[in-house]
């Protein structure tokens, strides 16, 4: 089976370098986009069977109009959004974000900084990759 294609969307050069690594080492196919457009475009044409999408870019909050535009424009409503932010630490928001159809329209909603364990889990859980293991293995 081939490997899945993941695509990351993030501004911080140091978490995709990290993160590429991560999953990577754990099988995985790894694109990268550091604007809101170029992941636009990437998730066009390199067409990712998963996206881990960052919320805070260089104008502001650009992951939740990117997440709206590939539901609403782009028509992609099945293809797995994994939000990733450091905006309830950074902007001491009082409320916590959380996946909404109309508002946040995005499968998983994870804070920054996510331990690469924990990335690597929540992905292959999305991905339907993840299996328990037997609590008596035979």
């Amino acid at each position: 089976m081939p490997a899945h294609k993941i695509l990351l969307i993030d501004d911080d050069s140091d978490f995709l370098e990290a993160n590429v690594l991560v999953l990577e080492q754990n099988g995985f196919e790894v694109d990268t986009a550091t604007t809101p457009e170029s992941g636009l475009e990437k998730i066009g044409s390199v067409k990712p069977d998963l996206v881990v999408l960052d919320v805070m870019m260089p104008s502001g909050y650009e992951g939740f109009d990117v997440a709206r535009k590939v539901r609403e424009e782009m028509g992609l409503h099945s293809l797995p959004i994994l939000l990733l932010t450091a905006i309830h630490e950074r902007m001491k928001v009082p409320y916590r974000f959380a996946p909404d159809e109309s508002h946040l329209p995005v499968d998983v909603f994870l804070d920054k900084p996510v331990m690469p364990d924990q990335l690597v889990q929540t992905i292959r859980e999305m991905l339907g990759e993840a299996r328990e293991e037997p609590e008596h293995p035979i």
